[in-house]
């Protein structure tokens, strides 16, 4: 009896045991599929962050829409999202929280000035798993699931410019007035030829090499860190020594670095303490800001640049050292009101609406000198004045590209507002009222003051194209932005020639005598025109300052590929 009432016990366990079989199985393969959805989706927005990155952010013109390009390449991959909130893209930048402890753990904040990644967050709705379909006939359960993912990448993309004229047309005649002028702002003994001043022009300089010859030479600079190398304090003579030591002998076979070097830091340099942080700004987050030490820039700029913050808010005195015939030796007084400014960095403008990487020429006043005498005949007293505001040049937009195909790069420039007049202050420091001109005729018996004034400038900015393939098209080309009212020193000068204003004074007494006035004009055209031009502009040129002009260069760029941070 016993056995009977146990008949089909096993067949009922084996039932109980094969549900819960098929149960399990339906759970793992519900749990595999939704598994894999996930996985499907976290590709979807990994796929759309970097591919987002490649073209929107610091890669991409301003107000660029970054959920355009993914959308774009979330169809690519199959998704296609049901709704708005169903695929979300948005720029913002990523920090380290503190909370882990630096480099441990990534944030991404959205919005804010330095908008160089992309975020991409997508959604989707799956059918839940079998058995919650069937509980969900005896209870309330969701007959769907929302699934999830979220992809952050930053694609970097930087660039160096600077802006300031360069020396590659200098000739012979004009490297006596350089030598002069720099070994008045350094206090050095240089006496390059033309030769040499082309090779430190055309000589490039690595803010990595800089770091490792300060650091050998016992300034305190952290390896690797641009933060610190721009912040170190250091003497006149150790940033030159090393800006020398760090040019490549190879860039220079018309120049003896070691002789220039000597020339550069004998005793007498100036021992102002200066940090290249005055002549050099980074704008990057700091999770990318030491890539700027790949970045390059310009010999002669940087050795000029150090000049002038060293002698800045000083009065500079030199003769010209060139002498014009009937002209004597000219004479400079020079006045830096700012140095010039070298940037590296992030287009585009941040939330402030201010340019992240800007650059400026160099802001000065400065008098140049000079006589015209034939002895108890005639003396031309003569005098150009100059007061230059400061040229900008701003990082528009870089356009990134595949590896080794060009980047286009674009850069609004604004030449700086220049006064050219006739006479001399009676103090480059302050500038105000001119002595002008003086024409003494007859050791005096006849006196004709001269004066004119020209203002050079006033242009609206100018964008600037290049497109180069880095690194070999790097320093790139010059590219200039003129001002409508002169476009050249010449114009400046020929300008001033329409506005002459001129008294004429016999024994003191005021008498208009044109005669004497077309003729003393005649006189003065190609002796100012001289000043300038052999005195004045290169002079100009050595400081990076054009009148109604502004060269820029486009010195580094660096756009690598996106990656995947978060």
């Amino acid at each position: 009896m016993g056995r009977e009432r146990q008949r089909g016990a096993i067949g009922v366990m084996a039932a109980v045991t094969l549900l819960l079989a098929l149960i399990c199985l339906a759970l793992v393969i519900d749990t595999g599929r939704l598994y894999y959805e996930q996985r499907k989706l976290q590709r979807v927005a990994d796929m759309a962050a970097l591919e987002t990155a490649t073209q929107s952010g610091m890669c991409a013109a301003s107000n660029s829409d970054p959920r355009g390009y993914a959308l774009s390449s979330a169809a690519s991959n199959g998704f296609v999202p049901a709704t708005s909130s169903d695929l979300v893209a948005t720029l913002g930048s990523i920090s380290f929280d503190d909370e882990y402890g630096k480099d441990s753990h990534r944030v991404f904040t959205p919005g804010g000035d330095l908008q160089d990644s992309v975020e991409v967050r997508v959604s989707r709705s799956v059918p839940s798993s079998l058995v919650l379909n069937v509980a969900s006939v005896f209870g309330d359960f969701p007959a769907t699931t929302q699934l999830g993912a979220r992809a952050v990448a930053r694609r970097t993309a930087m660039a160096g410019i600077s802006a300031g004229t360069t020396l590659a047309s200098l000739d012979s005649s004009q490297s006596p007035l350089l030598n002069n002028l720099l070994n008045a702002l350094l206090g050095s003994n240089l006496s390059l030829n033309a030769a040499g001043y082309r090779g430190l022009a055309n000589a490039n300089v690595s803010l990595l090499g800089l770091s490792d010859n300060l650091r050998a030479a016992g300034v305190d600079v952290a390896a690797g860190s641009v933060e610190s190398l721009l912040g170190a304090q250091a003497t006149l003579a150790q940033l030159l020594g090393a800006t020398v030591d760090a040019v490549d002998p190879s860039q220079v076979l018309d120049l003896d670095t070691t002789l220039l070097r000597n020339q550069l830091i004998k005793t007498g340099v100036q021992s102002a303490t200066v940090t290249l942080g005055s002549i050099l700004s980074v704008v990057a987050p700091e999770s990318v800001q030491d890539e700027a030490l790949q970045g390059k820039v310009n010999a002669l700029d940087l050795i000029t640049a150090l000049a002038m913050v060293a002698n800045k808010q000083h009065a500079v005195a030199l003769n010209a050292g060139v002498n014009l015939g009937g002209l004597v030796s000219a004479k400079i007084n020079l006045w830096i009101i700012e140095p010039p400014q070298i940037a590296f960095g992030y287009p585009g403008k941040g939330s402030n609406g201010q340019w992240r990487t800007q650059v400026r020429t160099a802001a000065l006043r400065a008098n140049v000198a000079g006589a015209v005498e034939l002895p108890l005949v005639l003396r031309i007293d003569l005098g150009l004045a100059l007061d230059v505001a400061q040229g900008t040049a701003a990082l528009d937009t870089i356009a990134c590209a595949g590896v080794g195909k060009p980047v286009s790069v674009e850069v609004q420039a604004l030449p700086g507002i220049a006064r050219l007049q006739l006479g001399t202050y009676a103090s480059p420091q302050t500038g105000g009222t001119l002595t002008p001109i003086k024409v003494s005729v007859l050791s005096g018996v006849a006196d004709v003051e001269v004066g004119a004034n020209a203002v050079v400038g006033g242009a609206d900015s100018t964008t600037l194209k290049y497109k180069v393939t880095p690194p070999s098209g790097l320093p790139s080309e010059v590219e200039g932005a003129s001002s409508q009212l002169s476009q050249s020193l010449a114009n400046a000068l020929n300008t001033l020639g329409s506005t002459l204003v001129v008294t004429t004074k016999v024994a003191g007494i005021p008498v208009p005598l044109g005669w004497l006035v077309a003729d003393v004009l005649k006189l003065l055209t190609p002796a100012i025109s001289a000043l300038g031009t052999v005195v004045l502009d290169p002079l100009l040129r050595l400081l990076g300052v054009g009148l109604g002009t502004i060269d820029v260069r486009l010195i580094d760029l660096q756009t690598g590929g996106a990656e995947l941070l978060i």
